[in-house]
């Protein structure tokens, strides 16, 4: 515990060093935290952070993606349910038949960090739907963060599945494009406040969620984003990593996207 503190006391020394925080400004912090603690909202305070306290943890395994052309981590979220629908490659997710948004279709490659395709891996997909809605959780699900999430009437496993890719590693999905997932942090209370004052807007980018799995290989939990949202430039949690931002292309009846999925081999005794 005392190394963690001086490592912190150092970094924010270096902070207030480099920026010359004023006597009056280091004040106008400490009772911006008091006012966030007596209005309950200190808690939330996590959402800066607590991805960058699990990719030093659960996301070690993919640390330092630049070195060697793995998939980038993303925390799992409390939006992620096991038990989807099993599917083979290519597939459709479970979906209502006038389910609303623009058709998408995902397809690629799993596979190795030196390149070797990754036959039957296992890609368990699941998204926001276009009414900016998680199947089979509520609200709750998110505390203590408020995220508004009814699925009141929505299929269980509405855009969840789990998808074999073929013998040669591919795999390919149809979905739609994904609604916004907010963060509940908006308001006029104290947090709110902080985020109209850095420009964020308190919503995550547009993504579709992936956790694949394959013999011989570290299971990877990540995201996919879109190029050409503004909310990538602007993402509470930190910034987007460049690899994980894909292009789509626009056809008369749907979109396109292909995404490779990198693993790393498991080379642990």
């Amino acid at each position: 515990m005392q190394v963690v503190f001086g490592d912190l006391r150092h970094a924010v020394d270096d902070v207030i060093l480099r920026h010359q925080v004023t006597r009056e400004e280091m004040t106008a912090v400490l009772d911006w935290l008091t006012s966030a603690a007596d209005a309950g909202e200190l808690a939330l305070l996590r959402v800066f952070f607590f991805k960058t306290v699990l990719k030093g943890t659960e996301g070690a395994p993919y640390a330092h993606p630049e070195a060697d052309g793995a998939s980038h981590w993303e925390m799992r979220g409390s939006a992620y349910r096991p038990g989807a629908p099993v599917l083979h490659s290519p597939a459709v997710l479970p979906m209502r038949p006038d389910e609303p948004g623009e058709p998408l279709v995902v397809s690629g490659t799993v596979r190795t960090t030196t390149g070797e395709p990754l036959p039957g891996a296992v890609l368990e997909i699941w998204q926001i739907d276009a009414n900016n809605v998680y199947s089979g959780i509520d609200t709750s699900d998110f505390l203590p963060l408020n995220i508004p999430n009814d699925s009141t009437g929505v299929p269980e496993h509405n855009l969840r599945a789990t998808v074999v890719a073929d013998g040669e590693g591919r795999y390919e999905f149809r979905t739609v494009m994904p609604g916004v997932e907010t963060l509940g942090l908006a308001g006029d209370g104290p947090l709110g406040g902080l985020l109209d004052a850095l420009r964020f807007e308190g919503k995550r980018p547009l993504h579709v969620h992936a956790a694949v799995t394959a013999d011989g290989c570290l299971p990877l939990t990540t995201q996919i984003y879109f190029d050409g949202d503004p909310l990538v430039d602007s993402a509470v949690e930190g910034a987007i990593p460049a690899g994980a931002v894909r292009t789509t292309t626009r056809h008369d009846d749907c979109r396109t996207l292909t995404h490779d999925f990198v693993l790393r081999p498991d080379q642990r005794p």
